[in-house]
């Protein structure tokens, strides 16, 4: 990979990302030394790319911040189509939504001969009737995710027994063809996953969270042996 690539491409991988990256792990995303990071860092700092932190601690970049305009190969284009279908399929109404706005805008943003490669790409995921059906709305949960507002749970154990309880809800895992609610469980004390088609209500309950060193998401990933999560 060329080197101005590269400084592109770790701007990419840094932007969106709620914790640091340490060095260690962008030098393993790119196959690169820590002491190249440090030097792609400091140059990508003088170019005027606001990232934020030090060797030894990790690095974020500015939310603020927003990359050009970028080109796309074939195979990303296939799975921007791809995810976009499956998206559509396998979650709600909303988020079909906006996966639709998304390809509209892709679309019209490539060049005439990339725009026929385009509508060419033969990729389908239609809907199944493996997906169990859910009572919870599932934007909801998802802003929930975003924006760190405790869930009080209605929920149904694999016997049918119910059960109450309140979560810090952390993400949202695809285990398909099972949707499953990642969180911290202020009745155990513990990380626990939730089925959504087995909540029977979710009440949002205006109480918001902090993450702690205790109950944070990168906390439960590096527990699994994760060095940044399952987010690409």
């Amino acid at each position: 990979m060329k080197r101005a690539d590269r400084l592109f491409q770790i701007v990419n991988f840094l932007q969106g990302r709620r914790m640091a990256v340490t060095a260690e792990r962008i030098a393993d995303e790119f196959d690169i030394s820590i002491r190249t990071v440090y030097r792609d860092i400091q140059d990508l700092i003088i170019t005027g790319v606001p990232i934020n932190g030090e060797a030894g601690v990790g690095y974020m970049l500015d939310k603020s911040y927003y990359l050009p305009p970028m080109t796309f190969d074939v195979e990303e284009l296939e799975v921007l189509m791809l995810g976009a279908a499956m998206v559509s399929s396998w979650t709600d109404t909303d988020m079909s939504v906006s996966a639709q706005t998304l390809i509209r805008k892709v679309r019209n943003a490539l060049s005439e001969r990339d725009r026929e490669t385009f509508e060419g790409i033969a990729l389908f995921a239609p809907p199944s009737r493996a997906r169990p059906p859910w009572n919870i709305n599932f934007s909801a949960i998802r802003r929930a995710v975003r924006k760190k507002e405790k869930i009080h749970l209605d929920y149904s154990d694999e016997q049918g027994r119910s059960t109450e309880r309140t979560i810090r809800p952390l993400s949202l895992v695809f285990v398909g063809p099972v949707w499953m609610m990642l969180g911290w469980c202020e009745l155990r004390k513990d990380f626990r996953h939730f089925r959504l088609d087995r909540v029977n209500q979710a009440t949002f309950t205006g109480e918001f969270f902090e993450d702690t060193p205790e109950t944070s998401l990168q906390t439960y990933l590096d527990s699994l042996g994760y060095c940044d999560g399952l987010r690409p």
